[in-house]
């Protein structure tokens, strides 16, 4: 049994928390102001749903995969699939990013009555993130675009107005994971529910700091819009892209980041990701049947343009994920050695010994 304080102990205590609010609006005593999360009062709950939900307490991914994804392939390098394909949207939406593939499965999704709200982030200056509620097309397209500095976007899933509703998530690894543990819980409550998942690939969050450091580098200007192409970090200011220099991009990055086992949301019932060779197009991994309707439906439909991913293209995703992992598996077991946190994943797992063994070329690719 586990409860508040061990939340606070093993997760807020050791810089681990993702901000990813699938405990905000569910405890009274936990609250967040912008990106920092605390526990306001010592909780007494022993066995609580915050520390069931949170991505950063101890958990089998391995088993939850099995659970969820029962009928793709699993994969070392970047989770279980049916299917990876490249693909776009085959109308441009304003403010999209990239290939626009998350706006035309909502746009589809919406319309084809696949859900009745779609939990998301948006902004309103384009570089502050902002969870809400769209229920509407003009809702989902204001939301278009992707949000790097971090945000509790799941805190809405905890909204009682929106209990007996078909969700559809979109949201970081982290959040996906989450989204897993919640559903675990409430079976095991006899309240299962039903979520349409679109995962986004990740690397890292910014802290809300960047803004202020943004304020700094362009004085008296507005910064709008934060993309990573291949050659890295810019920033659009009053119009103009701005490259930023990565040594400072990566003083904002989160702590909780360091730590992250999972860059291209492999728990979704979808993911999506940019593709770095060609800009405007993405890359799709369909991952469960329900994921697979939905994108399917979409094509169908003739809201996306699909082809062949290119072998040489998936080796590069495959050794970017692999090499993520091995990152930071390093970081969370020397962590742990230090005492600085407790692991939250079995560090003598086969799997994440493979992915040691794989980065450090001891087995063959």
């Amino acid at each position: 049994m586990a409860g508040g304080l061990d939340l606070k102990m093993e997760v807020l205590s050791s810089s681990t928390c993702t901000l990813c609010g699938a405990c905000l609006d569910w405890c009274p005593y936990l609250k967040n102001l912008e990106d920092h999360l605390v526990m306001r009062f010592d909780c007494g709950v022993t066995d609580g749903r915050c520390y069931a939900t949170c991505p950063r307490t101890f958990t089998d991914w391995q088993e939850i995969e099995h659970e969820f994804l029962p009928d793709a392939a699993s994969d070392l390098y970047v989770g279980a699939s049916l299917k990876v394909v490249k693909v776009k949207g085959a109308s441009v939406t304003s403010g999209q990013q990239d290939g626009g593939t998350v706006s035309a499965l909502l746009r589809c999704a919406q319309e084809e009555k696949e859900f009745s709200a779609a939990l998301l982030t948006g902004s309103a200056d384009g570089i502050t993130p902002q969870p809400f509620l769209a229920r509407s097309l003009e809702e989902i397209q204001a939301a278009a675009g992707s949000r790097y500095l971090a945000a509790p976007g799941l805190r809405f899933i905890n909204d009682e107005t929106v209990a007996q509703d078909q969700l559809l998530v979109v949201g970081r690894p982290c959040q996906i994971q989450a989204l897993r543990k919640r559903q675990r819980l409430e079976a095991a409550k006899g309240q299962p529910r039903e979520y349409i998942s679109i995962g986004l690939f990740c690397t890292w969050q910014l802290g809300w700091d960047f803004k202020d450091y943004l304020l700094e580098r362009y004085p008296g200007q507005k910064p709008e819009r934060i993309a990573i192409p291949q050659h890295g970090l810019e920033v659009t200011v009053d119009g103009k892209q701005c490259p930023v220099p990565m040594d400072d991009v990566r003083r904002y990055i989160r702590p909780a980041c360091g730590y992250c086992l999972d860059m291209c949301a492999e728990l979704a019932d979808i993911s999506v990701g940019a593709l770095e060779a060609e800009p405007g197009w993405n890359v799709a991994m369909i991952r469960s049947q329900k994921g697979k309707e939905l994108f399917e439906l979409a094509v169908q439909r003739g809201y996306l343009i699909v082809e062949d991913y290119a072998e040489e293209e998936f080796a590069r995703l495959k050794g970017a994920s692999l090499n993520k992992k091995a990152r930071n598996l390093n970081n969370l077991r020397q962590a742990a050695e230090q005492g600085r946190l407790k692991p939250f994943v079995d560090l003598d797992k086969d799997e994440y010994k493979q992915i040691m063994e794989l980065a450090e070329g001891k087995v063959k690719q």
